[in-house]
């Protein structure tokens, strides 16, 4: 409740500052993972850091019932920590229950009729094997190109940005879908 209430404050705040927001926006207090109040369907679904506060099986009902919520051609974006190995995984960060890796989490998707339009990397993989994995999707060029720019950029800004093309290392990442 007190989240909810700190969004409808900054929400009040950005109105006040730069107008009325240009399209509809409600924020809906429900278990994500039971059933949903009665509503329209809605073409945007913005689901990010909260996945993985939730157990896995919630974390499926709540992927089903947004999907089931979203217009034809609606689109999700999921932002959620890719990590990788088999259930159950060491969990990057203590505050979440579970952590999903893309594969398993991609069967989730399909099964809920959703379709992944475009994956981004959000977050370094905890190894910095940014250069690895540029090397390996685009040549060693890329790899070379990356450590020289490492030379004179603070790698947590640069692997940040370099990550979002290459997803599958990523330690988080961003899943945009369409139903």
């Amino acid at each position: 409740v007190a989240n909810l209430e700190e969004a409808r404050r900054r929400i009040r705040q950005l109105n006040g500052h730069y107008g009325r927001c240009p399209f509809h926006l409600e924020l809906i207090e429900c278990d994500v993972a039971g059933q949903w109040p009665p509503r329209p369907a809605f073409d945007v679904a913005i689901y990010t850091s909260a996945l993985e506060h939730l157990p896995r099986e919630q974390g499926v009902a709540s992927l089903r019932n947004t999907a089931a919520a979203l217009a034809p051609g609606g689109r999700l974006f999921l932002s959620t920590p890719n990590t990788p190995g088999q259930p159950p995984r060491r969990l990057q960060h203590r505050v979440h229950v579970y952590e999903w890796h893309h594969g398993e989490l991609a069967a989730i998707l399909a099964g809920a009729g959703l379709v992944i339009d475009q994956i981004i990397g959000l977050l370094p993989p905890p190894d910095a094997a940014v250069s690895a994995a540029l090397a390996s999707k685009f040549g060693d060029g890329a790899a070379r190109w990356h450590e020289r720019l490492r030379q004179g950029s603070p790698a947590p800004f640069l692997d940040t940005v370099a990550v979002a093309a290459i997803p599958d290392v990523a330690a988080g990442r961003r899943d945009v879908c369409s139903s």
